[in-house]
């Protein structure tokens, strides 16, 4: 194509070119700016993080290049300038405001938008978007300013009417096609943890990975795969892969003291939107800001280390009170193909409870409404049917805001009938973040600060996000509020209550990926004997079962003979362990994770699950290979289960039957293999007389050299605040070799009653757990104390 002044539409792509690639550098500029001003991690990876993401950003203009190039050409070859300039600029622009929407919703989710916008109907997208990212001058001006750049520099551009190079447009497009073969996300392995690596890396490249995985998905082929899996392990049952006997012991009985008047007792399950154990709870990470339920948990059974089975609000339902699997994309997703199936609601309504779900919004949404219609819930109270004198969120399209509901669920106290099955979900806990009478709970949050001491230093990222923890704040007293009014009820007496998160919010910045699954359990009862802690690891998914097996074998109820239930009931272990194979999922379209015994497998890569919920990368081929085959058999019994639309033959009314004990336990289908790698064989801490000196000893299980790492140690308070930090040289060693390693730590002044010292192998560059540690090892102030776990 040749104009008539002799320059070719080709070679003029190269002379424009330089506008779109000065646009996407103020576009990654923009956006990692904006999102290192509300980070809670390492500041100092804020010029790596910038880095990354203009690598990033290069890449993925010139791989873009083929496609522009061929879009543009027509365009080029206008014989006006002034028209060829307007009309690559609206055409490059739809380029760069993808991009830019893309990183508008990364700033308000902090979770980077991928194939999960297609789990949800128009309907659905216009609820959530509406109370999406305020248009406030610094997102206007993200948004804009590459917009204004690329205008001004396609206007200079047609003005000289510049000709370009057809060799320099040649290069660009052979660069586009090779770039295709370099990996993404590129450099992000340099970065410390997945808030650095998701803030860097490009959303464009993000989305379309994404929903090229999620487009070629293929549930029926799961079968197939699954048949390379373990030959110990008996076939699964080619018509309803998931039914077993019931016979789920009953943990919580020890636990509970008969009703006083020898009634069945009442069960109150209460899910807090986005309630996350890095903020709520003893020892939270970020400090707690619940306090009544930090109060709520001294006087309970209170599970440290429990795991939503979703990561977002999709799959808590059927999880939580069903034990049900995904499906594809989410058990409600397969809306009037849902199979019925014995689940807390109507195994208890079969038996004379009364059943009734509040919840603010519209449970039409994830197609809440249709589950609990399926599981047969007598009483539906949501937006549509809230009933007058209550004020909807003027701040928000989601309905009703928690102190409404609340009060909702307060107006039917007087005619609630015994023994009944009660969920609470709430809602204001989500964006907008937002509601009447804010204020007060914003000053509320400035004297939390102080209260959890947080340093002066570390304010400022605190302060970023005030409207989350503003809110949190708020929720938190309407539980305390409800809790207060219903103590007051003669049925409070006899009556059980569950609260939960439906998975952690994840709009504040989190430190590892585990934290978007870890939820606190609080059990509560005025039946409780006593109090305790539960370190063990346990899911939704072993909620109902271990609710059925106390109601049946402590009161008397009778729970379904056989079930489709993923769980296998609450472990009520005090020290840190998980003996449950269980699948997760973070959005409706991601791929499913798998937790099997210590390991957690995820996009193909398999991590130690270790006390204090990390994750630390395994290098174990067998291990990866184990793990693989546990979620390849879930995957295989999910699409059996799909493609015969049915859990069990009799899911409308499955047999009851009295508790019975089991004289042995499941087994295993197939143990999990010996850890291998860099292991800690123990460490000790013992008082001296300028500090703290830990012994550790190092162990490599495998038959060649370790990596080379450096042996750390990180002292927390109480709180979770980290205190200080301290490494020895970096070692390697032999081929099952071990050595003891020594290290000092400073006296802890900044102890209250307690401090924790965790010590693990480390990256070398990124300081990341490369290895099995111990965490939490407990270290008294001001005397230390020996340790030895």
């Amino acid at each position: 194509m040749t104009t008539p002044h002799g320059a070719s539409a080709w070679s003029r792509f190269s002379s424009a070119f330089p506008a779109l690639l000065l646009a996407q550098f103020v576009l990654v500029a923009g956006a990692v700016i904006n999102g290192v001003a509300g980070a809670t991690w390492d500041g100092n990876q804020k010029w790596a993080v910038a880095a990354v993401a203009a690598s990033q950003a290069v890449l993925v203009l010139l791989r873009a290049v083929p496609i522009l190039l061929l879009l543009s050409l027509p365009l080029l070859a206008l014989k006006r300038s002034g028209l060829r300039g307007i009309a690559l600029a609206l055409l490059w622009s739809v380029f760069i405001a993808l991009q830019a929407l893309l990183d508008q919703y990364y700033q308000v989710a902090h979770v980077p938008l991928g194939a999960d916008l297609f789990g949800y109907n128009l309907a659905e997208i216009r609820t959530t978007l509406a109370d999406g990212a305020p248009l406030n001058p610094r997102n206007l001006l993200a948004l804009m300013l590459p917009l204004l750049v690329l205008w001004a520099g396609l206007w200079w551009w047609a003005r000289r009417d510049a000709r370009g190079s057809s060799l320099w447009t040649t290069v660009l497009l052979v660069a586009g096609v090779l770039l295709w073969l370099a990996p993404l996300p590129a450099g992000a392995g340099a970065l410390k943890d997945d808030a650095a690596r998701e803030l860097a890396c490009n959303k464009l490249a993000w989305f379309s990975a994404d929903v090229r995985r999620w487009s070629g998905d293929d549930p029926q082929a799961a079968p197939a795969a699954a048949s390379a899996g373990s030959t110990d392990e008996p076939a699964l049952d080619p018509t309803f892969p998931f039914l077993r006997a019931e016979q789920t012991l009953d943990t919580l009985g020890p636990h509970f003291l008969p009703t006083s008047d020898g009634h069945r007792p009442n069960v109150v399950v209460i899910v807090v939107e986005g309630l996350g154990r890095s903020f709520s709870g003893p020892q939270a990470t970020l400090g707690s800001f619940t306090p009544f339920l930090d109060d709520l948990a001294t006087r309970s059974l209170y599970f440290d280390n429990f795991l939503a089975n979703q990561g977002r609000t999709f799959g808590v339902l059927p999880t939580l009170f069903g034990s049900a699997p995904f499906a594809e994309e989410g058990f409600t997703a397969l809306g009037d193909r849902m199979p019925a199936h014995p689940g807390l609601f109507n195994v208890l309504g079969k038996q004379g409870y009364h059943t009734a779900f509040y919840n603010g919004t519209d449970t039409a949404f994830d197609n809440e409404r249709g589950y609990l219609q399926l599981q047969q819930v007598q009483k539906i109270v949501d937006m549509t049917t809230f009933g007058s004198g209550y004020q909807r969120n003027p701040f928000s399209t989601w309905g009703y805001p928690d102190k409404e509901l609340v009060s909702r669920v307060l107006a039917d106290n007087a005619q609630v009938q015994t023994p009944f099955a009660m969920a609470i979900q709430t809602i204001s806990m989500h964006t907008s973040y937002q509601f009447p009478g804010q204020e007060a709970y914003r000053t509320r949050f400035e004297q939390r600060l102080g209260e959890l001491r947080i340093p002066e230093t570390q304010r400022a990222a605190y302060r970023t996000n005030a409207d989350i923890y503003s809110t949190i704040l708020y929720t938190d007293d309407q539980l305390r509020r409800y809790f207060e009014s219903v103590a007051r009820t003669p049925w409070y007496a006899n009556t059980i209550f569950l609260v939960t998160g439906d998975h952690r919010l994840p709009e504040i910045p989190m430190a590892e990926h585990v934290d978007r699954y870890h939820v606190p359990l609080i059990i509560f009862s005025p039946l409780l004997k006593q109090s305790g802690r539960i370190a063990a690891v346990s899911s939704q998914l072993d909620v109902a079962p271990s609710l059925m097996a106390l109601l049946s074998n402590t009161y008397g109820l009778q729970r379904p003979e056989r079930t489709p239930w993923l769980g296998s009931g609450l472990d009520m272990n005090k020290g840190f362990r998980n003996i449950h194979q269980l699948p997760l999922k973070q959005t409706k379209t991601s791929a499913p994770e798998y937790l099997a015994d210590g390991w957690w497998l995820r996009d193909g890569k398999v991590y130690a699950l270790q006390e204090g919920m990390h994750l630390a990368l395994a290098d174990d081929a067998a291990v990866l290979a184990w793990v693989t085959q546990r979620l390849q058999r879930y995957t295989q019994a999910n699409a059996i289960f799909m493609r015969q639309g049915a859990l069990m033959p009799d899911g409308d009314e499955p047999r009851l039957v009295a508790y019975q004990a089991s004289t042995q336990q499941t087994p295993v289908a197939v143990a999990a293999p010996a850890a291998h790698g860099l292991t800690m064989e123990s460490a000790q801490l013992t008082a001296a007389a300028d500090g703290v000196q830990l012994l550790a000893v190092f162990r490599n299980g495998d038959a060649k050299p370790s990596r080379v790492f450096v042996p750390l140690a990180v002292m927390a308070s109480e709180d979770g605040r980290e205190l200080q930090e301290v490494y020895g040289g970096a070692l390697q060693l032999p081929a099952n070799g071990s050595q003891q390693v020594q290290l000092r730590l400073r006296q802890p002044q900044d102890c209250s009653g307690r401090c924790y010292v965790s010590v693990f192998p480390s990256d070398p560059d990124t300081g990341k757990a490369v290895g099995l540690g111990r965490y939490r090892l407990p270290l008294d102030s001001p005397a230390a104390t020996g340790s030895q776990p």
